[in-house]
This record gives structure tokens, C-alpha cells and sequence, in this order.
């Protein structure tokens, strides 16, 4: 009997429909490849929002060094803008340019298109069924993550700790001495 690992099942079907939406991609809009087209879509459903970098970041579960270099690229593509707010100076809100804005129709066209394929002989009752399980399963990996985070922290304190104190040893029967006087 084949057993499939749900994981590898899941990042299979992710990589087949970014490749499938790469493909289909209208000609007009192939400037926002790959994850580009995914963050203006986000962008464009969001512009009554404040979108930060760290949005994306947790949007689309990447790490900040990741989220830096994509939106560096599409800033350099002309797709974004990164403007400051006035209730904190660290912060940067992004905003699509005309230039994205003149792209998204032919991204949602496409993006509707594809998803009525990927839910074709669904019923309604299934396809909220796959989100609630989907919504589950980023819970379930977003727990793990924040668990597995604050056990390396407390394994690196308890390490460091243990390192201090043996580089302290040779010093130690001073600090004895000195609490003897």
C-alpha cells in the first residue's frame, strides 16, 4: 500500500499550481514573477491596510531576509514602494505602484481562473472543509515553530550560562577568598 506523507502532498500541489500560474500568466504580467504576483494580489485585496514587511513575512511564512530580498527586487522592478509612516519612523508601509496596478487585473483573471480549476467537482461543503483543515495545519506548524524557537533559546541561555561559569572557574577562589574577609 503507497502511504502519502500529507507534507510532501501539500508542497507538491503548492509547486504544481505556482508553476501552472507562472505558465498561464498573461504576457502583460510577467514582470511580477513567481511570489511577486502572490504579494500583489495580497497588496491589492489589502489597500484599505497597512502592510508592513513583517505582514508579509507572517502572511506568507517567510523569513525576514527572505521577505527583505523579494520586496527589495519588486521595489527595484518599479512594483512597490516602500513609504514611511508618521507613527513610527521604523516603519515602512508598501504600496503597489501604477505599474503593479496596471498588472493586477490580468493577475486576478488569472489567479480566479486557476482556482475554479483547483476546486472543480469540490461542493462548497469540501471546499470550506480544505480551509478549515489548511487554517488548522499553519496553526499546528505555527505552534511547533514558536515551541521549537523557545526551546533553541532556552538551550543556547542554559549553554551559555554553563559556558560563563567555566570560563570564571580559574577566577572563583578569589571570589571566595574576598567573600571569607
Amino acid at each position: 500500500m503507497d502511504q502519502h506523507v500529507l507534507s510532501i502532498e501539500v508542497r507538491s500541489l503548492t509547486r504544481a499550481v505556482d508553476r501552472y500560474l507562472s505558465e498561464s500568466m498573461p504576457e502583460a504580467a510577467r514582470v511580477a514573477t513567481g511570489g511577486n504576483a502572490h504579494i500583489i494580489a495580497f497588496l491589492d485585496r489589502n489597500r484599505d491596510k497597512e502592510i508592513y514587511q513583517h505582514t508579509i513575512e507572517q502572511k506568507f511564512c517567510i523569513t525576514r531576509s527572505t521577505a527583505s530580498r523579494v520586496l527589495a527586487l519588486m521595489e527595484k522592478k518599479g512594483l512597490i514602494v516602500r513609504e514611511p509612516v508618521p507613527h513610527d519612523a521604523r516603519c515602512k508601509r508598501i504600496v503597489l505602484t501604477h505599474k503593479a496596478d496596471a498588472i493586477v487585473a490580468d493577475l486576478k483573471t488569472n489567479a480566479d481562473r486557476v482556482e475554479r480549476m483547483l476546486v472543480n467537482g469540490l461542493s462548497p461543503l469540501e471546499q470550506e472543509t480544505l480551509r478549515m483543515c489548511i487554517q488548522r495545519m499553519r496553526e499546528n506548524i505555527r505552534e511547533a515553530q514558536q515551541e521549537y524557537e523557545h526551546h533553541e533559546a532556552s538551550q543556547l541561555s542554559s549553554s551559555t550560562a554553563g559556558d560563563e561559569d567555566e570560563e570564571l572557574k580559574p577566577y572563583n577562589h578569589m571570589k571566595e577568598e574576598n567573600n571569607e574577609r
